[in-house]
């Protein structure tokens, strides 16, 4: 007969062991990354895994950002995803606090469809977005593959804040208000403080999607001053001429902004996920 004691170490064992196996499911593929990095392609091309530790270098990643344009791409790519962040910070606070604090003619009809954009497939709307983008003479500029990607996060970050705002005690506002604070000053002196988990959540969101967004810059980026990391990994691997060392070493220095941003804020992005789960 299996003890009470024996039971609970069975399964703290097997969550254990289930933890750790996903972890190395999903961590495999970037170490293998990292190694075929500061592998030589003479290494690489072998067909040996085992690489001796005096083979390993770090020229790939000197030829990256002393011979080819990849600082450019790299500056590229976090200047859009600023612009991204910060843009779309401004529209989905505003929009989301006006749709979770006043009374709209047809608010349920709105938030619908903002959130109905999230269920189709985005390819769906790449050529309406080149379209307008195209219209309104803004292809190849930065301007414009901000714009588009603007349209990819907006309605989630929107739909998010809502829900956070939605959770917020109205009483503090309310105080605030008797206190001479008009809407501006509520807002942003009381509401956004207390709210700046979901803000950060959603806010990371926005930098990740445009960060990693390959779909929009590929239709809108027409020349090397618009072009993304995504755009530049994806012409590297397509080269007649495979440097696979290359190519590793540029995948790691696109993964490592978002990791290291992710290890900075991962304690308030879970307090952000979690905070509007219970009604308080």
């Amino acid at each position: 007969m299996i003890t009470k004691r024996r039971r609970r170490a069975i399964r703290i064992t097997s969550t254990y062991l289930i933890i750790i196996v996903a972890f190395i499911f999903f961590i495999s593929p970037l170490l293998w990354i990292i190694y075929s990095s500061v592998r030589g392609p003479e290494a690489i091309f072998s067909g040996k895994m085992k690489t001796p530790l005096k083979s390993f270098t770090l020229e790939s990643y000197k030829t990256l950002l002393m011979v080819t344009d990849f600082p450019r791409y790299f500056v590229n790519s976090f200047k859009i995803a600023l612009f991204v962040t910060v843009l779309t910070m401004i529209f989905s606070i505003l929009g989301a606090y006006g749709l979770s604090r006043f009374r709209v003619r047809g608010k349920n009809v709105y938030i619908m469809g903002i959130f109905s954009t999230q269920m189709f497939p985005i390819i769906l709307i790449v050529i309406p977005i080149y379209n307008i983008i195209f219209a309104i003479g803004l292809l190849d500029k930065t301007i414009g593959v901000v714009l588009g990607q603007i349209i990819l996060v907006l309605p989630f970050s929107v739909w998010m804040l809502k829900g956070y705002f939605d959770n917020l005690p109205v009483d503090i506002e309310d105080s605030a208000r008797i206190d001479g604070c008009n809407l501006f000053q509520t807002l942003f002196r009381i509401v956004l403080p207390i709210s700046a988990p979901g803000i950060l959540v959603a806010a990371f969101y926005s930098f990740v999607v445009s960060w990693g967004d390959y779909l929009i810059v590929s239709v809108i980026a027409q020349s090397q001053r618009t072009a993304t990391l995504p755009l530049v990994l994806q012409r590297l691997g397509s080269a007649l001429t495979m440097r696979w060392d290359q190519v590793a070493a540029a995948a790691v220095l696109t993964i490592v902004p978002t990791i290291l941003l992710f290890s900075f804020v991962q304690k308030w992005l879970v307090e952000g996920l979690t905070a509007g789960a219970v009604k308080g």
